[in-house]
């Protein structure tokens, strides 16, 4: 528990720092292409990583934690050789805070724990809820879980050239109604393998999107707050994904709801945070009035 615990401190943070290195280093019109890819490092180890832990933890749980731990290694020696400085503009501390007096951050952060809390309730009972698919065979669940991966990291790549492109707050409200139907759709969706794995590719696909137009859309609310912005949305992204496992199991226990019936649970809170953020798009965004946005420092800036 206590390593887990660690791993997670230090996963919250790469990707907060993560992001807002790559909205710094970026220039405006491809911020949102740079952040699709640096996230689609989060996506692709999903992907990936989610089926080869189950596949290696069949045989020795320890050589999974080993993994993780040497690929950590792996990427402080690829930050340390291959990342250009990038420093804050002096602003004080109040300048780069005074976002978080608006009430307009805090619904966007709103809507990122309520993406995440709706996927993450049916997410963290994958396993028994496509048991009628799998028939409990883990070959069958990591092939799902892979389409789910694959779906996730077609979305992140789309949603960059989508942000780019089109408004923000579009992307955003066609990928939370598509994540609101493929997860109404879970109980008939999931009897049989060839069809679940259809689903869970798109549900993924929803998933994927989600993420890139609320970092693009706070960090245009205050360029020079990104630091700050970005690492509450990774926070409030965490709180979802905790709280889901929590509202999925309390739905279990209080209704007696079976696991695949929590995609209904799970479409609920969905189209919650799709009308929340409908909330937020009544108005345009207007960026804060502070300094400008974190650039890249000394001779480094040249190279982007």
């Amino acid at each position: 528990m206590a390593a887990r615990i660690a791993t997670a401190v230090g996963a919250g943070i790469i990707t907060s720092v993560a992001s807002s290195t790559a909205a710094a280093i970026a220039p405006p019109e491809h911020r949102g292409r740079a952040l699709a890819f640096v996230l689609g490092g989060l996506t692709s180890a999903t992907a990936l990583g989610l089926p080869l832990g189950t596949l290696i933890g069949r045989t020795d749980w320890h050589i999974t934690l080993w993994a993780v731990a040497g690929i950590g290694l792996a990427a402080m020696v690829g930050i340390t050789v291959g990342l250009p400085k990038v420093t804050l503009p002096a602003a004080s501390l109040p300048d780069r805070l005074r976002p978080l007096k608006q009430g307009r951050v805090l619904a966007l952060l709103t809507v990122t724990s309520l993406a995440f809390l709706g996927a993450y309730t049916l997410y963290t009972y994958i396993a028994p809820a496509l048991r009628d698919a799998t028939g409990g065979d883990e070959s069958l669940l990591t092939w799902i879980l892979l389409a789910w991966g694959v779906g996730t990291l077609a979305g992140n790549i789309t949603a960059g050239r989508l942000v780019d492109r089109y408004d923000s707050a579009r992307v955003l409200t066609g990928s939370l109604a598509l994540s609101t139907v493929a997860l109404a759709l879970t109980p008939p969706a999931t009897h049989s393998f060839a069809p679940t794995l259809l689903w869970a590719a798109v549900w993924g696909l929803g998933v994927g999107v989600i993420v890139v137009p609320q970092q693009h859309r706070l960090v245009a609310l205050s360029p020079a707050a990104a630091p700050v912005l970005l690492g509450l949305n990774s926070s409030a992204l965490y709180l979802g994904v905790a709280l889901g496992g929590g509202v999925g199991g309390l739905a279990q226990e209080w209704f007696g709801l079976a696991p695949a019936e929590l995609g209904l649970v799970a479409a609920a809170v969905t189209a919650l945070a799709l009308l929340g953020h409908l909330g937020t798009t009544r108005r345009p965004i207007t960026p804060t009035p502070t300094t400008p946005a974190p650039t890249p420092a000394g001779p480094e800036k040249s190279k982007t």
